[in-house]
């Protein structure tokens, strides 16, 4: 026969294992949500970056491609899939990359940067976090660019 002593033994081992879990989950339930939240904020903006490269294949087709914004900025809402039109997109055509603008019309470029033509698409969108976290404001932006000289 077993005595009282083992059974409420084995009851303090159960009870204590419970605890820890109760405590412990609402942790991990946090901790995979903030990675979901932001791994798809890391996936949205790849998929931003993807976009405005193909706003620029489209813009080094031709010469005439390079200022037609209407159509650099229809290349990017289709690739990216942006049916309602949520996406900032702001293409331009530059002569110098670099300095504190990453596109200056200066016809003198500094440092080694050669002038040239130079296409650059902006896209940005707003972004929400499932969850509130008191380190990040939500909404936020997420933007991708690309530079590329066409000439």
């Amino acid at each position: 026969m077993t005595s009282i002593k083992h059974w409420f033994g084995r009851m303090g081992v159960s009870g204590s294992a419970g605890i820890e879990l109760a405590l412990a989950a609402p942790l991990l339930a946090l901790l995979i949500t903030a990675g979901f939240d932001f791994g798809r904020a890391l996936y949205e903006q790849h998929r931003l970056v993807a976009a405005a490269r193909a706003g620029v294949q489209y813009a080094m087709q031709s010469t005439t491609d390079w200022t037609d914004t209407t159509d650099i900025t229809a290349a990017v809402r289709a690739d990216a899939g942006d049916t309602a039109n949520s996406l900032t997109v702001t293409p331009s055509t530059c002569t110098c990359p670099g300095g504190n603008s990453p596109c200056s019309t200066s016809t003198t470029c500094s440092g080694s940067t050669i002038a040239g033509t130079y296409v650059k698409v902006v896209v940005s969108e707003s972004y929400s976090t499932v969850v509130s976290y008191p380190f990040v404001t939500s909404p936020f932006t997420i933007s991708g660019q690309v530079l590329v000289r066409v000439q």
